[in-house]
């Protein structure tokens, strides 16, 4: 199994890294505008330093602002896309961004659209935004995916959990390639076992 990690790690490389330099090209809602300079060009940081990591997205998008969940992405039938995020002003004047791990999984979702070979639905979605994202990036534990309580409660103490979780994910896809249906039940099971 190594083996094949390794070198679907290079193919990914390859793949990610071709895009040279290509910057998303971001227009705001009217509630985001209302949001700081600073605030907003915090968020844009973060969706560039996750970027590279899903190159069939479309670089065009629109972000809005909500508080009424962390992330939702969607596409309109004619092609464009929104991703609507939750970010406020946090106390002591600065800004709460997104975690790393919910803009991942919303991009995830916006990969899903644009690609025929990812499957749809959040579990499906958890799986490969784990298996794309590198450990460091993996800040909060997955949503859909079953994580034991007290393991989400400890998911910052560390980079086990993360590596872990981006592990597994590799191997359910490649379990997934090799015929297996259930594999993000599979990854539920073996997260469990081995944490």
């Amino acid at each position: 199994m190594r083996e094949r990690l390794s070198h679907r790690d290079r193919i990914f490389n390859l793949v990610v890294h071709s895009r040279g330099d290509m910057r998303l090209k971001i227009s705001w809602t009217r509630k985001a505008m209302e949001a700081p300079e600073e605030a907003r060009e915090g968020l844009r940081e973060r969706l560039e330093r996750l970027h590279e990591y899903y190159p069939e997205i479309r670089l065009e998008m629109t972000i809005g602002i909500t508080r009424s969940y962390d992330g939702l992405a969607f596409m309109a039938n004619d092609g464009t896309v929104k991703l609507m995020v939750d970010m406020h002003r946090s106390r002591g004047n600065g800004w709460k961004f997104p975690t790393y791990w919910t803009l991942g999984h919303e991009l995830m979702h916006l990969a899903q659209f644009n690609t025929k070979g990812i499957p749809s639905g959040e579990r499906a979605c958890d799986v490969y935004a784990l298996a794309r994202l590198p450990p460091k990036l993996i800040d909060d534990p997955p949503t859909y995916l079953v994580v034991p309580p007290g393991i989400r409660k400890r998911w910052h103490e560390n980079g086990r959990y993360a590596k872990l979780a981006h592990e597994l994910a590799i191997e359910a896809i490649i379990r997934r390639r090799d015929g297996l249906r259930m594999y993000a039940s599979w990854w539920d099971d073996e997260f469990e076992r081995r944490a």
